[in-house]
C-alpha cells in the first residue's frame, strides 16, 4: 500500500519539495469520489465552437474570476497554465513548470527563453512574481492557498483544480474568454477532440478497446494507482477497458487509489503505464525498483514485457489538452506493440 505521505511526496523536506515541483499535486476531491468519466463520447462527431471574449468567468469548479482587461502577461504555478497558454498561441511570462515547456510537445530547447519562478512548488518567490507585474497568476487549489493573499494585492490569482479530462478543455475554454483567443481555443479544442477520435478508432479496428491498462506511479518502491476517476485513467477508459476504481484515497490527487501489489496481481492488467518519480541519477525507476517482488512478477503484463516507464511531463503533471493528446498517442503506440 502506498505510504501516509501525499502523491509522490517521500519522506524528507527537501525532497518533497523537489517531488511537489515535479508532480503539482491538486486538491483532494474529499473523500471516497464519485466515478467521474461519463460514457463514452463519440469524440469523432465533436465541433468545437469558440468562446466568445469575457473579462469574467466561472470555472469547472465555481470559481469566479474577473479581470479589468484581457491578460498580457501570466505567471504559470502550475502546469495546466503553461498547457492551456501554449494552446491559445501564448507563452507564460514565467513558469515553475519548466519540465513541461521543455518537452518536445510543448516549446522543446525554447523552453530556456521562459524565466523559472525562484522557490520549491508551492512556495514560489512572491517578491519574484511581482517584480513581473504579470495580469494574472494561475496556480493550483490545495497548493497555492497560502501565496494568493500576497499576490492578490497586486494581480489577479486563479486557482485551478482540474480533476477531469473534462474539466482541462472547460479550463481551456475559461482561459480562451479572458484572454480572448476563442479561435485558437477552438483549434486547440478540436485538436484534442480528433486526437481522442482517432485512438478509439485505431482502438476499435486493430482490438486494443478491450485491453486493461495500468496506470502505477511513485517513488521509492511505495505507489499508487490512477484510477479511472482520475484525468489519465478517465481518459483512457474512452479508449480502453480501464476498469480501475476510484477509491477515493488518492490524497492530494483526484482519483489516486491505493491498490496493493496483490489486487493489481488479481485486476490483471494486459499493459502498465508506469509514472516513476526520481530525483537523482542514482534513483531507480520503478521497474527496476520492482524487480525483486515475488508478486509483481507474478503479473502476466510483466512476465510479457508490457511494462513501460512513461514520461512524467505529460503523463503527470501536464493535465491540459495538449498533454492529454500526448498521452492518448503514447498509450495507443504503445498497446500496439
Amino acid at each position: 500500500m502506498f505510504l501516509s505521505f501525499p502523491r509522490r511526496v517521500r519522506p524528507g523536506a527537501v525532497v518533497a519539495a523537489a517531488l511537489l515541483l515535479s508532480a503539482g499535486c491538486a486538491a483532494d476531491p474529499g473523500g471516497p469520489a464519485e466515478e467521474r468519466t461519463e460514457a463514452v463520447v463519440d469524440a469523432a462527431a465533436h465541433q468545437a465552437t469558440a468562446v466568445e471574449p469575457a473579462l469574467t468567468v466561472t470555472d469547472p469548479r465555481g470559481t469566479e474570476v474577473s479581470l479589468d482587461a484581457p491578460p498580457e502577461s501570466v505567471v504559470c504555478l502550475v502546469a495546466l497554465c503553461d498547457d492551456i497558454l501554449l494552446e491559445l498561441g501564448l507563452r507564460p511570462a514565467a513558469t515553475s513548470n519548466p519540465q513541461i515547456l521543455a518537452h518536445e510537445g510543448f516549446l522543446g530547447e525554447e523552453a530556456d527563453e521562459v524565466p523559472v519562478v525562484p522557490g520549491g512548488f508551492g512556495n514560489e518567490d512572491v517578491e519574484a512574481i511581482t517584480r513581473l507585474e504579470p495580469d494574472l497568476v494561475i496556480g493550483l487549489a490545495g497548493s497555492h492557498e497560502g501565496l494568493a493573499p500576497a499576490l492578490g494585492t497586486s494581480t489577479t490569482v486563479w486557482l485551478t483544480d482540474s480533476r477531469s479530462w473534462q474539466d482541462s478543455v472547460d479550463y481551456l475554454r475559461a482561459a480562451a474568454a479572458l484572454t480572448g483567443r476563442g479561435e485558437q481555443q477552438a483549434a486547440a479544442e478540436q485538436r484534442f477532440y480528433d486526437a481522442l477520435a482517432d485512438a478509439q478508432a485505431t482502438a476499435a479496428e486493430e482490438g486494443l478497446a478491450e485491453l486493461k491498462p495500468l496506470v502505477l506511479y511513485g517513488s521509492d518502491g511505495s505507489f499508487q494507482v490512477d484510477s479511472r476517476g482520475s484525468i489519465v485513467g478517465g481518459l483512457l477508459d474512452q479508449v480502453f477497458d480501464y476498469d480501475w476504481a476510484d477509491r477515493g484515497t488518492g490524497g492530494h490527487q483526484a482519483g489516486g487509489s491505493d491498490y496493493s501489489m496483490e489486487e493489481i496481481l488479481a485486476g490483471d492488467p494486459d499493459l502498465i503505464f508506469l509514472e516513476s518519480f526520481t530525483f537523482s541519477p542514482d534513483d531507480a525507476p520503478l521497474s527496476e525498483q520492482f524487480a525483486d517482488d515475488p508478486v509483481w512478477n507474478r503479473i502476466e503484463a510483466v512476465r510479457e514485457d508490457r511494462v513501460y516507464e512513461v514520461d512524467l511531463a505529460p503523463w503527470a503533471t501536464g493535465r491540459g489538452t495538449r498533454s492529454l493528446g500526448i498521452v492518448l498517442g503514447d498509450a495507443v503506440d504503445l498497446a500496439r506493440r
